[in-house]
């Protein structure tokens, strides 16, 4: 006879199957399931955060401003009375045709007459007639600078005209005002220069006459005014005569060279060839040898070479007479009676060019 389990044994063994089922795993639904959302519970999607667009070129140089034009408060007029200082100048239209200068190179006192280009083809606009010298204005000087020919009958040849200034009376040049060719019977600063040397040894060892040695100083190379552009705007001008068609004015404020009272020595030139003002006094930076010479009569040095295109006067005294003889000095200046020492600079009439310092007095 089979035994019945106890009841305590029944209440294990069904307590034991209801905790079996509590921990069996959940069949997974067959169908995916999708849950149901009241229209009220819906919210708007959120948007993305914006970004920077990626930049399709890449980026550029930037981009230069232009310089504003100087403002100009002064502007020259014309000279004021009938009281000038005149220089006149060999000129050289009767033996261009025979290719050489009439005469007037006196290459040791810096003196040059070469408007010539280096086969000997004359340049009638850098031939100076004569420069007169302007100063009765309050505000301005003014240099006219004639030449040989009317500018209007040879559009096409450049040249410069430029006025050296010796403010301290010791024959070395302090500044230089330059042009380029003027275009207009109109005032403008355009192509007008104003130049000095802070070192101060334009001429080398010897002013305007040449050193033994080449020198190694600069010229005139530190620009104070340039087209408008300086500490004054209105420092310097230039135009072409509304008068004489032959004729170049240049104006610059008297200030430069110590007011209306100023003492200075002036030298024009006209240059259509060398244009480089770091290279003055020429007579310091090329020898005569390499310079040349534009007479036929010194056949071993004719024709000009490295120094060509250029013309230009004897020095001038303005607002003083010179106690003596100045190196380059114009003949036709009057000095006081002085003894003549060997060391006392003498001006050649026609300079010799067998050796330095020989001279036909």
């Amino acid at each position: 006879m089979r035994r019945l389990p106890s009841p305590i044994t029944s209440a294990f063994i069904g307590l034991a199957v209801i905790l079996t089922a509590c921990n069996m795993p959940l069949a997974r639904p067959t169908a995916a399931f999708t849950p149901t959302i009241s229209p009220s519970q819906t919210t708007a999607p959120t948007e993305p955060a914006p970004t920077e667009p990626f930049p399709t070129e890449l980026p550029t140089e930037p981009v230069e401003t232009e310089t504003p034009a100087p403002v100009h408060v002064d502007i020259p007029g014309s000279p004021v009375g009938k009281t000038y200082q005149t220089v006149w100048d060999q000129t050289d239209e009767k033996t261009a045709p025979q290719k050489q200068a009439f005469g007037g190179d006196d290459y040791r006192n810096g003196k040059y007459e070469r408007p010539f280009d280096q086969a000997m083809n004359y340049i009638p606009l850098a031939d100076l007639v004569s420069v007169k010298l302007n100063r009765e204005d309050p505000l301005w000087t003014y240099v006219l600078f004639q030449v040989q020919k009317p500018f209007s009958d040879d559009p096409d040849t450049e040249v410069s005209f430029a006025v050296e200034l010796d403010t301290d009376l010791n024959n070395r040049g302090d500044y230089l005002i330059v042009t380029g060719r003027p275009r207009s019977t109109e005032w403008s600063t355009d192509t007008v220069m104003v130049l000095n040397n802070p070192d101060m040894n334009v001429g080398g060892e010897i002013p305007v006459m040449p050193d033994i040695s080449l020198s190694e100083g600069r010229g005139y190379y530190n620009e104070l005014f340039n087209s408008g552009e300086g500490e004054d705007p209105d420092l310097a001008w230039s135009r072409l005569s509304d008068t004489d068609p032959a004729v170049v004015q240049i104006a610059f404020k008297n200030t430069l060279a110590g007011g209306e009272t100023g003492t200075f020595i002036w030298l024009p030139w006209a240059d259509a060839g060398m244009n480089n003002w770091s290279l003055f006094e020429f007579n310091d930076h090329i020898y005569f040898t390499d310079a040349g010479y534009p007479l036929k009569e010194d056949a071993q040095n004719y024709p000009i070479k490295a120094l060509w295109g250029v013309d230009n006067t004897c020095r001038v005294p303005s607002g003083f007479t010179p106690a003596g003889l100045m190196p380059g000095q114009c003949p036709d200046v009057i000095v006081p009676d002085v003894p003549v020492t060997p060391h006392t600079p003498r001006i050649c009439r026609r300079p010799c060019i067998s050796h330095p310092g020989c001279c036909d007095r």
